[in-house]
C-alpha cells in the first residue's frame, strides 16, 4: 500500500499528520474481496422506488458494462449517453 501527500504545510507537518491519521492501518497485501452472486444484482423488469434522504435534485447512476473494446467503432458508450442526457417530456 502506498500514500502520496501533497500539502502547502512543512513536511514536517505532513509527516505528523500522516502518522497521526494513518499509523492504524496494516502494511502488506490484504487480497482481493471476493464479490459471488449467481446472477445480476438487479432483476430485469423490475421497478425500484426510493426515498430521497435530501431534499435536492441530483440522480446518480452507476453500473459495470462489460469490455467495449471490441465494440469501439460502433460507440456504445456513446449511445447510451446520448439516451442519459436526451431532454424527455418530464425533464426540469
Amino acid at each position: 500500500m502506498k500514500l502520496v501527500v501533497i500539502g502547502g504545510e512543512s513536511l514536517d507537518v505532513l509527516q505528523h499528520w500522516v502518522v497521526e491519521l494513518f499509523s492504524d492501518v496494516r502494511q502488506g497485501s490484504q487480497g482481493k474481496p471476493e464479490f459471488k452472486v449467481a446472477g445480476p444484482v438487479w432483476r430485469a423488469g423490475k421497478l425500484y422506488r426510493l426515498e430521497a434522504v435530501k431534499d435536492v435534485h441530483i440522480l446518480e447512476l452507476r453500473w459495470a458494462l462489460p469490455c467495449l473494446l471490441q465494440a469501439y467503432l460502433q460507440k456504445p458508450e456513446d449511445y447510451l449517453a446520448h439516451l442519459l442526457g436526451h431532454a424527455t417530456l418530464f425533464a426540469c
